[in-house]
């Protein structure tokens, strides 16, 4: 288990994501999200959006359709 999902988990012992959306840049910590058994809901860089502000901007496009 990592580090933060450690304080999470210490600070927040019932903590379930839920509609929570987690967001990660880089492969290690986008890969410890899911180690930890989270959702991982937007990763950074990649080839539609090299930067996490291109991934948020497409991520919100994306999940605001039809709203």
């Amino acid at each position: 288990m990592t580090c933060w999902y450690s304080l999470v988990k210490k600070n927040f012992p019932d903590f379930d994501q839920k509609d929570i959306k987690i967001g990660t840049f880089g492969s290690t910590t986008a890969q410890a999200v899911r180690d930890a058994g989270l959702r991982l809901d937007l990763e950074a860089p990649n080839v539609k959006s090299p930067s996490m502000t291109a991934a948020l901007d497409l991520f919100i496009k994306e999940n605001n359709k039809g709203k």
